[in-house]
């Protein structure tokens, strides 16, 4: 039983549609709906952080849409398990999210898969991966992580655990709609001088609220133009609920 720390991304078709499958087990054994592995240590380090439980299953399936997966089987329920609890508990990890890259290339060398996204092989690539994701949650955060980078002259992924896990606490906050607007504006500037007219309407014409839309929408462009810095991000798969925005 395993439950991912890293970005669904990540994960190969078989791991990303297990790890939606566990999810939901999961649940069952969290709600009482089942017994067994309720002492696994994936089962107890979720008692308590169902909320975030939560946004793993919806990335999890955000990821699948965009792979062109099905899905016919909401979490919400979670929620209401853990509606008197006054607040989450800190989540442990089983072993860290570096130590989770390092795994699953070996699973991927294996087994000759791979994610969407190309595991990275320095702190370098991790960030590049996540610098939408953190954008979206502020223009602030970006330029720390950027400060936070130009105090190391190389970032080995065997030293990348800190950064990481600062990235991971940046993405867990909230998007906001002025920070996703200037994301916008940076991915438009990948299609601005091939996108023909029709494909720049949406762009173009974009309502405040449409925001998360045009996101998914630059997917379709990132393949269409084979953008492959873009289609390695993690910004595709990152909206818990655009309502948020």
């Amino acid at each position: 039983m395993r439950v991912w720390d890293i970005h669904p991304g990540y994960l190969s078709r078989q791991n990303l549609l297990g790890q939606h499958a566990e999810i939901h087990a999961l649940y069952s054994v969290i709600s009482g709906e089942k017994n067994g592995y309720a002492n696994h240590p994936e089962t107890r380090r979720w008692q308590g952080c169902l909320e975030g439980l939560r946004r793993v299953h919806e990335l999890t399936v955000l990821e699948m849409d965009l792979r062109g997966f099905n899905h016919n089987s909401p979490c919400g329920q979670m929620l209401a398990i853990n509606v008197s609890a006054k607040q989450e508990s800190v989540l442990r990890y089983v072993d860290t999210p570096l130590e989770q890259v390092v795994i699953i290339g070996r699973k991927n060398s294996e087994k000759g898969r791979s994610g969407r996204i190309p595991l990275p092989q320095n702190g370098y690539e991790y960030w590049a991966h996540h610098k939408y994701s953190v954008m979206a949650r502020g223009y602030n955060y970006y330029k720390d992580i950027q400060a936070y980078l130009r105090t190391r002259e190389k970032c080995p992924l065997e030293e990348a655990g800190e950064l990481i896990e600062l990235i991971a606490a940046i993405t867990s906050r909230p998007v906001t709609a002025p920070a996703l607007g200037n994301v916008v504006d940076h991915l438009w500037g990948y299609f601005k001088r091939e996108a023909t007219g029709p494909e720049k309407e949406p762009y173009l014409n974009r309502q405040p609220d449409e925001l998360p839309v045009i996101i998914r929408y630059f997917y379709g462009l990132a393949l269409k133009y084979n953008r492959a810095y873009l289609l390695h991000s993690t910004i595709f798969a990152d909206f818990i609920n655009p309502r948020q925005v």
